[in-house]
């Protein structure tokens, strides 16, 4: 079907409702659903929610000093954050976060792991942990900073 370009027109919206947003994220799950139907149908069972895996790090006396927060889903642990207070870095806590993380995913069925990091916070540190690049995105911020995408087989 053709429209005739005089049939539309284009508008920047600031603060979009609700209602317009779902126009387009519904046009979008209802092509996805229709390109892969096994995957959405699996998706959409409550059994396969993406599942927290929070871990936290606490000194003698229980004051927060480091941890991760992650999600398991699928065949896949995300790992969103990992942050150890400044004094405590270069202490191992950081690779035994990653090893919880990586062997809870695991007892969960996970087989790959996935993290995102900028240039100039620990790119080295998950290449030493047996992740990969998988990608990388040049200026990410606007400053001259790359940002990884790094992957991994756990096992």
């Amino acid at each position: 079907m053709s429209i005739a370009p005089t049939e539309y027109h284009f508008e920047i919206i600031h603060e979009p409702t609700q209602e317009l947003r779902e126009a387009i994220n519904g046009e979008l799950r209802e092509f996805n659903r229709i390109a892969n139907p096994v995957f959405w149908t699996e998706y959409e069972k409550p059994e396969n929610e993406a599942r927290p895996l929070d871990i936290f790090v606490f000194d003698q006396r229980h004051h927060v000093i480091g941890g991760l927060f992650a999600e398991t889903q699928f065949l896949w642990l995300k790992c969103s954050i990992m942050s150890v207070q400044k004094e405590f870095r270069r202490s191992g806590i950081g690779t035994q976060l990653m090893a919880m993380a990586e062997a809870e995913a695991v007892r969960r069925g996970c087989k790959y792991g996935f993290v995102d990091t900028m240039e100039y916070q620990a790119p080295q540190f998950y290449l030493k942990l047996g992740y990969r690049i998988a990608g990388q995105l040049h200026d990410w911020d606007s400053h001259g900073h790359s940002k990884f995408f790094l992957t991994k087989e756990l096992t």
